[in-house]
């Protein structure tokens, strides 16, 4: 997570502590350790939590149980319990899910008193809707892993069914309907498994925490992560595998990285800082240096080059030698954003290898029986990007070409080209033309809100 979301999220957790009454101190303990302390500005020092010493704001959230009880859920369950509407940006429904958050507790038990200061060094305000958004984003998180998980189960089924999630088991005998899309919200219990409970969940996220999360650890120690082939072959992607907490699993399908340049006891952490792509190019770059001596050191010009002009990521090699640190080859990489071209080529690349595939010569049009369609394609490559749109659909131009249309929000629209010979590259271009577009309708519909804003800012300092 980028230091602008870190920031955000301690800022929130700073707007928690005032809505408690307590302020958070930076002390020296008897060892001269920089700790956190609470002064309790009601002079409670309840159970004595002044003289407490904490070193991560993790470790104080785990302590105010008794506050989050008592000042977030209790009225949050009342105005449920008297059926309140509950707007989205409702302070206590906000601070709910922020508690319950995954995404939120890395975070926080990341924040020890240097990274504090550091964070809340910027004194820009935000809006409550900034916390709303990661916290809804977690939630797309747990949504994708959880349906992807339960996919795998040919009994088991997802329903969103009033505000519900609804996990529930049909017979054997149904499973073909199932596959088939002819159990839905409206005939599900014809189909159900009486051998089975019904399981109710208010988010994605209590299911990913309460079945899904532990599910996936034990599939991990069972299914492969790779194919023969080295190809991706779990079923949720690598990205997701690092969010949930088990990116170093990939480590044996990279044992040079291992051999020759990270340190044994730093390995499992290595590998949360890089995409597949990345990985794959360090240990390819380790094999020409290492393995094969493809790559030599030009005394005269005084740089690195492949006797066979093969590509080569130099930086790897700086930090086998040990003319970088560990350290400075992190944070070198941490401080790299990706450029535009670059993200949306990723989220590309990632489509395909989910789907094993290396063309769309399979994919057609939305009525093309036995074939993948492009406009699904699309729809899941914009929904990982955050592309807001109200429809898409494809149409046949003449064997093997297609036009894809893609209508947003505003009704506006645009043409997408599209070849069942297309690779990922020109994919990708089509993608980066629909962002263009997308960024072209958001900054229009800004101007729009500014010019009618009534809305009230919420200010946190």
């Amino acid at each position: 997570m980028d230091e602008k979301r870190k920031e955000k999220i301690v800022k929130f957790f700073r707007e928690i502590l005032n809505v408690y009454d307590f302020q958070l101190v930076i002390d020296t303990n008897k060892n001269l350790e920089n700790v956190f302390r609470l002064s309790d500005n009601q002079k409670g020092n309840l159970n004595g939590i002044e003289q407490e010493e904490f070193y991560t704001l993790a470790d104080i959230i785990s302590r105010l149980d008794t506050y989050h009880q008592d000042i977030v859920y209790t009225p949050l369950e009342n105005k449920q319990n008297s059926n309140e509407k509950i707007p989205k940006d409702d302070w206590d429904l906000v601070a709910k899910r922020y508690l319950e958050s995954d995404v939120v507790a890395r975070v926080l038990d990341e924040v020890d008193t240097k990274k504090y200061v550091e964070l809340i060094n910027k004194k820009e305000k935000f809006k409550i809707q900034d916390i709303i958004k990661i916290l809804d984003e977690d939630e797309q998180f747990c949504k994708s892993v959880c349906k992807k998980y339960i996919d795998t189960m040919s009994k088991e089924m997802l329903l969103e069914i009033n505000n519900k999630i609804i996990h529930i088991f049909i017979e054997d005998d149904y499973i073909e309907l199932k596959e088939e899309g002819k159990i839905n919200i409206q005939n599900y219990k014809e189909y159900l498994d009486g051998d089975f409970n019904i399981y109710e969940y208010n988010s994605y996220q209590e299911l990913y925490n309460s079945l899904v999360k532990d599910e996936i650890a034990y599939d991990l120690n069972d299914l492969a992560l790779f194919d023969e082939k080295g190809n991706w072959d779990f079923y949720i992607t690598f990205e997701e595998l690092k969010k949930v907490g088990y990116g170093y699993m990939v480590k044996d399908q990279f044992p040079l990285i291992e051999k020759y340049a990270v340190p044994e006891e730093k390995i499992f952490e290595f590998f949360e800082y890089f995409t597949l792509e990345q990985l794959e190019d360090f240990e390819e770059t380790l094999h020409l240096y290492f393995e094969t001596n493809d790559i030599e050191y030009d005394k005269d010009t005084l740089e690195l080059y492949s006797k066979s002009n093969q590509q080569f990521n130099s930086n790897i090699i700086c930090l086998a030698e040990g003319a970088e640190s560990l350290e400075d080859f992190l944070e070198d990489y941490k401080g790299q954003s990706l450029n535009y071209y670059d993200l949306v080529l990723s989220k590309v690349i990632e489509y395909f290898r989910e789907n094993k595939i290396k063309d769309l010569m399979e994919y057609g049009n939305d009525a093309d029986e036995g074939l993948y369609h492009f406009s699904s394609m699309y729809q899941e490559i914009m929904d990982k990007l955050d592309i807001k749109y109200s429809n898409v659909y494809t149409k046949d131009i003449s064997d093997g070409k297609y036009l894809t249309i893609i209508i947003f929000e505003d009704n506006s629209s645009i043409k997408i080209d599209t070849s069942a010979w297309n690779d990922r590259k020109v994919v990708a271009e089509n993608v980066e033309s629909i962002c263009k577009k997308y960024e072209e309708i958001k900054e229009k519909m800004l101007q729009n809100v500014v010019k009618n804003e009534t809305e009230i800012e919420y200010g946190f300092n």
